[in-house]
């Protein structure tokens, strides 16, 4: 029998698709199933304004250096597949890549991209123990944060804000809403087991609004902002330095 658990304070724990030795059908699965999560709640038209107000600036500018952007622990590769398109839509090229520890996901992502007809890279990399790439104007990160012990967090955080790059992260916000919503939503949108698991686990391992701006601060971002955002989701933004 379904109960709501407490939400009051954050509670994380491991889920499946972060267990080594995952089977490569259910590993599928659950990224297909996270493609459709950010789907249906939008994430690209979340982050993709202020991509789109730098690129119109470079352009007024008369530059011609493309504007580039790195997807942090990018999983499936459907959020930078996805702007890659946007920008494309309106007529001028982001150089557009996504990087992983998972060498399945970063597969399964190049081959995404290749049956969509988008121009993105994608390598591995693991953000945790690896400096962060240089060169990107933009870092992106997506329902990542919330995988994280809090200094693991701050970390993360402190890199991207010390890379000079406008950094856009996308998570879920923990709250009773939220749990309900993963637990019924993935069921609707996927049969992945894998997903069905991990959804409600992602929204109790979480951050509120509230602490999410905390651990900016923490990590020396200047004057965080954080936007809450349907559904039950949050759009933490920090400019470049």
């Amino acid at each position: 029998m379904t109960f709501l658990p407490d939400l009051r304070v954050r509670r994380r724990r491991p889920e499946l698709m972060d267990q080594p030795g995952l089977d490569p059908v259910e590993h599928r699965r659950a990224l297909a199933a996270l493609r459709r999560v950010n789907g249906w709640s939008l994430t690209s038209r979340a982050v993709w304004p202020r991509i789109r107000d730098l690129g119109r600036a470079r352009r007024r500018d008369g530059s011609s250096r493309p504007v580039r952007l790195l997807d942090l622990a990018t999983g499936g590769g459907d959020l930078p597949i996805r702007l890659a398109q946007l920008a494309r839509r309106e007529g001028w090229t982001l150089e557009a890549s996504g990087c992983d520890r998972s060498g399945f996901a970063v597969g399964h992502a190049a081959e995404q991209a290749r049956r969509a007809g988008a121009e993105v890279a994608f390598f591995r990399h693991d953000v945790l123990t690896q400096p962060l790439p240089e060169g990107y104007d933009v870092l992106t990160c997506s329902l990542f944060l919330h995988h994280l012990d809090e200094p693991e967090a701050v970390d993360l955080l402190a890199a991207m804000g010390k890379s000079g790059a406008l950094g856009l992260v996308d998570d879920l916000a923990r709250s009773r809403a939220g749990w309900l919503l993963a637990y019924a939503g993935i069921r609707i949108l996927s049969r992945s087991s894998v997903a069905h698991v991990d959804g409600p686990l992602s929204v109790e391992g979480a951050f509120t609004c509230e602490e999410a701006r905390d651990l900016a601060l923490k990590a020396g971002w200047t004057d965080p902002e954080v936007s809450p955002r349907w559904p039950c989701r949050f759009l933490l933004t920090g400019d470049a330095r």
